[in-house]
């Protein structure tokens, strides 16, 4: 979990339209990292944008787990998918923007292996986020939000931008299998 950061560090030239019908964002920066949680530098990036409506977490879950699968990443795609899916459902909820406006989300692959999702909401702050981060649902409580994400292994960070703020999860690469079995099995 990193706290605001003071300095971003911009990892590529800005390629990104605003954030479409929100008339805050002027601009909107390319792949930004939270110091401390961004260790490498990036070997593969894509991005997408979802509209602010009541399908725009599915939507972001559904497309992460397509788009992570094409691209052979080594990490658990199915929590990937998830995680993505929190982000998503956080910015439509807290941000404050229209459904007709489009939230961008980013996947990138860095040379670790580690996947960072972000994405990008208008709003400048992010209240209270080391209590949502650190949530934990009561007994009987439906789990949420952030806490969801954490538990699926994810380090979660948040910095403010030029154009409002971005929220990343730090997926872990999957540990590789450990090969005890022999190589060829005896014959019966």
């Amino acid at each position: 979990m990193t706290a605001p950061a003071e300095r971003l560090f911009r990892l590529f030239p800005s390629e990104h339209p605003a954030l479409a019908g929100h008339p805050e964002a002027e601009r909107q920066e390319a792949a930004i990292a939270a110091p401390g949680l961004v260790r490498d530098e990036p070997a593969w990036m894509s991005n997408s944008r979802f509209r602010a409506n009541g399908h725009a977490a599915e939507n972001a879950r559904s497309y992460t787990r397509m788009h992570l699968t094409l691209a052979n990443v080594c990490v658990d795609i199915e929590d990937a998918a998830v995680v993505g899916g929190v982000l998503m459902a956080n910015a439509v909820a807290h941000s404050g923007v229209p459904e007709y406006a489009q939230i961008p989300m980013q996947w990138v692959l860095l040379q670790t292996s580690e996947l960072l999702i972000q994405v990008q909401d208008p709003r400048c702050d992010f209240p209270d986020f080391d209590q949502a981060v650190t949530w934990k649902p009561a007994e009987g409580e439906k789990p949420r939000g952030l806490w969801i994400a954490r538990e699926l292994g994810a380090e979660l960070a948040f910095a403010p931008t030029e154009a409002g703020k971005i929220v990343q999860a730090l997926i872990k690469p999957l540990k590789a299998p450990a090969w005890d079995f022999p190589s060829s099995r005896p014959t019966p």
